[in-house]
């Protein structure tokens, strides 16, 4: 025993519980058997709580129970692992257990205090004793009240065995009523064969007639349609419930209302219902029917049900509406004509003529009716009118057209144009004559007028062609004149800017720094004067050059500028991959393109900067938008900046002719384009300009 409890650790950090005790036997013992008798104890608490839940399912608190069992189980697992732990130091496995102990103890103690108002609430055994008796009380009464109940029954008892007595009598008199009904029904079955065969004849009957039936349950608003009246409508067979909602969304919308309203007016005045409307099928046709029906009433003079035949009427719908639509739009183009239209029987009498043609002629359309045409006939053209006429009359010609004057109401000639048709009876003769008959004054008026101004223009052409020759010397004197000033006036210039750096080579570090500058500027001035005078040609030079039209992919040709440019490489300028292309004056487009793309990029304010190029089709032109993200231009300048000679900045700090622009804007305006800019300090500029479209033709 004493080797037992000096047995040391072996293996560990930790040295046993028991060197605490300096492994006394009897102080070891002490430990060891009073944590053994109390582990024992918790065990058995927890196992006599968890059997006393289980037996009484009804205790309450059952979960407490449950933790207090936990509880005291976890502390009887401490207890057995201090005796462990004498002799063998695993101290974290005691220790983890004491933390389980202490969280179900601390849960324990914390779902306890809610539960200690409700345990207060429970009866106490006095409480539960009153209860008893007052129950024992209630027992009492309720057996008193079962003798009543006794005595009840025994009450009920008799009159059953009168109200069987009773029963047997009314049987007696069922007997006899059950043969009245027996001969009743036989009536009843009698009556319905010959009911049958009224209704077979009626369904052949309204076969025949290529009819369906219906019949309308008003009160419950259900309807039977015969299989005649389910094909018309379009219906399979037990598809659908056969009701008024099923028939209603059957009605053309356009119609329904209309059928509703003659429904109601056939019930208000106890007439037949009888109507034509459109009814829309599954497969989205649409058919003509028509339905007829009449209500049957009860004795207070409420409709009961509404009974009717249904035919479908498309083929003679669509031909009296096609005759109908025929005869509206003959009236509507006779009577609304822009010209005179008359029709004449076979002999040349007016039947029918319009207002404009009365207008025309001056009389009254009942004036006209029952007259003869060549009775207001201008006699110079009788013999060429009854000669058309003859020839429709014998049907060598159907149609014809000619001029000729009416006589109008006041004896004055009306030149009038007309064109004649026929209508043929079955048998080929002339039925009637459709007569077409326009105002021609005006056009004969002109016709003389254009005669006199053809005249004129002869003249005129002859002019011009004097004007021409003339504009013709005076461009080549004037680009002879422009090409003698630019030589006459450069050639200063460049003896001047020759002579400066001359001096400067000839004296060589004899002139001051001072001096030299001022050459350095003379040189400038130079330079920029042979700009100006460069800028100056190619301006006057934008409407007088020879126009070169071609076919232009536009966005090939904006590569090429780009690619002339040659902008930095940290500069970034976006095309669509999506251009048009037009038939145009490429050198013109380029130009104005070279111009634009240009000016971004040289009066841009970071070497980074972005342009972006589209192009929109507007109507008859294509509207082209070169932006940039710049430093922007201030709205007072938006119009000075396309005046030649004109420029923002200042030429000692900036070299500009300020012509580029005033160039692009006599190019589009001269392409009958247009050009605007949006802009302002910061926002960058968007030159927006127009230029016709013209596409090339397919092959």
């Amino acid at each position: 025993m004493l080797n037992l409890i000096n047995f040391p650790s072996i293996g560990n950090l930790f040295v046993p519980h028991g060197h605490c005790y300096l492994w006394k036997p009897s102080l070891v013992s002490l430990h060891a058997v009073s944590d053994g008798i109390i582990a024992i104890a918790y065990f058995v608490i927890a196992f006599t709580l968890l059997y006393f839940v289980q037996q009484r399912q009804d205790v309450p608190f059952r979960k407490l129970f449950w933790l207090f069992a936990a509880f005291i189980a976890a502390c009887g697992a401490t207890h057995t692992l201090a005796i462990w732990t004498l002799w063998f130091p695993q101290y974290w496995f005691s220790g983890g257990i004491k933390a389980i102990t202490a969280f179900i103890s601390f849960y324990t103690a914390v779902a306890l205090v809610p539960h200690i108002p409700k345990a207060l609430t429970l009866p106490s055994p006095l409480q539960l004793e009153a209860l008893n008796q007052s129950l024992s009380q209630e027992i009492a009464e309720r057996k008193a009240a079962e003798e009543t109940v006794n005595k009840l029954n025994t009450e009920l008892e008799e009159r059953v065995a009168r109200r069987t007595s009773e029963l047997a009598q009314a049987k007696d008199a069922n007997e006899k009523l059950l043969q009245q009904e027996q001969a009743a029904r036989a009536n009843l079955e009698n009556a319905l064969d010959s009911l049958q065969d009224t209704a077979e004849r009626l369904n052949i009957a309204l076969s025949a007639a290529d009819m369906g039936s219906w019949d309308w349950d008003i009160k419950h608003e259900q309807q039977y349609w015969s299989p005649k009246t389910k094909a018309i409508l379009g219906v399979k067979s037990d598809s659908i419930d056969t009701n008024y909602a099923a028939w209603a969304e059957r009605v053309h919308p356009e119609d329904l209302s209309r059928v509703k309203a003659a429904i109601a007016e056939a019930e208000k005045s106890r007439t037949i219902y009888s109507q034509e409307y459109r009814i829309c099928l599954p497969d989205d046709s649409v058919h003509w029917v028509l339905a007829r029906g009449r209500f049957i009433y009860n004795a207070d003079g409420q409709p009961q049900r509404m009974i009717g035949v249904i035919q479908e009427i498309t083929a003679a719908k669509q031909s009296i509406l096609a005759i109908e639509e025929s005869e509206a739009r003959f009236r509507a183009v006779f009577e609304q004509a822009a010209v005179g239209m008359a029709r004449l029987s076979a002999s040349g009498h007016w039947l029918q003529v319009n207002q404009l043609l009365c207008d025309l002629l001056g009389y009254t359309a009942e004036e006209l009716i029952g007259q003869s045409f060549q009775a207001i006939t201008d006699p110079a053209d009788l013999e060429a009118d009854d000669h058309y006429y003859h020839q429709l009359l014998r049907g060598e010609i159907d149609s014809c057209r000619f001029e000729k004057r009416y006589l109008h109401k006041n004896g004055q000639p009306v030149w009038s144009g007309v064109t004649v048709s026929v209508e043929r009876s079955s048998d080929g003769s002339v039925a009637v004559f459709i007569a077409v008959i326009e105002d021609i004054r005006q056009l004969k008026q002109i016709q003389i007028d254009l005669q006199q101004r053809a005249m004129e223009l002869e003249q005129v052409n002859g002019l011009l062609a004097i004007t021409n020759a003339v504009l013709e010397k005076r461009n080549s004197e004037l680009d002879q004149f422009a090409y003698v000033a630019s030589h006459d006036l450069k050639a200063p210039l460049r003896a001047i800017s020759n002579l400066s750096e001359w001096i400067e080579e000839d004296l060589g570090h004899q002139i001051p720094d001072e001096n030299k500058r001022q050459l350095a500027l003379l040189r400038n001035r130079v330079h920029r004067m042979d700009a100006l005078i460069n800028g100056l040609l190619e301006y006057s030079r934008v409407n007088r050059r020879e126009r070169q039209i071609d076919s232009v992919d536009v966005r090939q040709l904006l590569l090429e500028v780009i690619d002339l440019i040659d902008p930095p490489t940290s500069f970034t300028i976006s095309i669509p991959d999506e251009m048009p292309t037009l038939v145009t004056n490429s050198i013109a487009l380029n130009q104005v393109f070279s111009n634009l793309i240009s000016n971004a990029v040289k009066h841009h304010n970071r070497e980074d900067g972005h342009i972006q190029i589209t192009a929109e089709r507007q109507g008859e032109f294509v509207e082209f938008v070169v932006r940039d993200d710049g430093p922007g231009i201030e709205p007072q300048y938006h119009e000075k900046i396309f005046t030649i000679f004109q420029t923002l900045k200042a030429r000692d700090t900036f070299e500009s002719t300020g012509v580029g622009l005033a160039i692009v804007r006599k190019i589009i305006d001269t392409e009958g384009g247009s050009i605007d800019l949006v802009s302002d300090v910061g926002q960058g500029s968007t030159f927006r300009f127009s230029w016709p479209l013209n596409e090339p033709s397919e092959p």
